[in-house]
């Protein structure tokens, strides 16, 4: 490789995870507005409470409306706020009035989880489509088995994009978040974790273009390919990690630190 290629890798595969002060004045009072919200069940669906009060200036014509659910899921960074819109066009639409304010991106079809993370709002949202765009015969199960599978998976990654975003201050499409985030979803989901699982989600088996394309969209060819081999090489460590000791002795949020703390030069080594 050149020597500014050389450069490039260094800069992408960088640790950007520092761990922040304990912030004492951690502020979860958002919470205080989403116990309403579900506090209203009783009195109106939860589409009305979505069009009420999160997209009230750009209100969304729900497909399904009897398809959505509203909770507060304990996470391993808190309470954290979970929509949940099981038809895939009225996520999408969501997702369109929620954050691009009714214009629509290219690439949301590709789209399956969001997380909004600011000041005084922090809440995760989740569609029920495949995870990764992987159908259900490549992993075995059955539709509604993988479906639900597939929930589980992304509701773990966002929200260790949620706790990487509160404790160590970056939450960011880069090889490392999804290395992080993806061991843990697909942990949660099936009690253990798969080097080629990973691999296919990112589309490094070959099989279908995958997510990592997405994250290394702006580096060149010779790069691309190198980080490839490096997230190859990191989820084969990963493995082994899951398997250890060490990782049966650590909670969730020790192993998220622990992920966090260890570099992809040190994983692929």
């Amino acid at each position: 490789m050149k020597t500014s290629e050389l450069n490039e890798l260094e800069e992408y595969i960088t640790n950007r995870f520092k761990p922040q002060p304990e912030n004492a004045s951690y502020d979860d009072s958002f919470l205080s507005k989403w116990r309403e919200y579900i506090g209203m069940k009783s009195l109106l669906s939860e589409a009305d409470i979505l069009n009420e009060y999160v997209v009230y200036r750009h209100p969304v014509t729900f497909r399904e409306p009897e398809n959505i659910t509203i909770e507060i899921y304990n996470s391993a960074a808190g309470d954290v706020p979970v929509i949940t819109l099981g038809n895939s066009s009225d996520f999408e639409d969501f997702i369109v009035n929620l954050i691009y304010k009714g214009s629509r991106p290219g690439n949301i079809s590709q789209m399956g989880a969001s997380f909004v993370y600011g000041k005084t709002q922090r809440f995760l949202v989740l569609s029920k489509k495949y995870y990764s765009n992987t159908e259900p015969e490549y992993v075995g199960l059955s539709p509604e088995e993988w479906r639900e599978k597939s929930m589980i998976i992304r509701r773990e990654h966002e929200c260790t994009h949620y706790y990487t975003k509160r404790f160590y201050g970056s939450a960011s499409n880069n090889l490392h978040d999804e290395l992080i985030a993806d061991f843990m979803g697909i942990y949660a989901a099936f009690g253990y974790y798969e080097a080629k699982l990973f691999c296919h989600f990112m589309g490094i088996d070959g099989a279908k273009e995958g997510r990592l394309s997405l994250y290394t969209a702006n580096l060149s060819h010779d790069v691309r390919k190198e980080i490839a081999v490096l997230a190859y090489r990191c989820s084969e460590y990963l493995e082994a990690f899951s398997k250890s000791k060490s990782f049966a002795e650590m909670d969730k949020a020790s192993r998220i630190n622990y992920l966090c703390e260890t570099s992809i030069k040190d994983m692929s080594m």
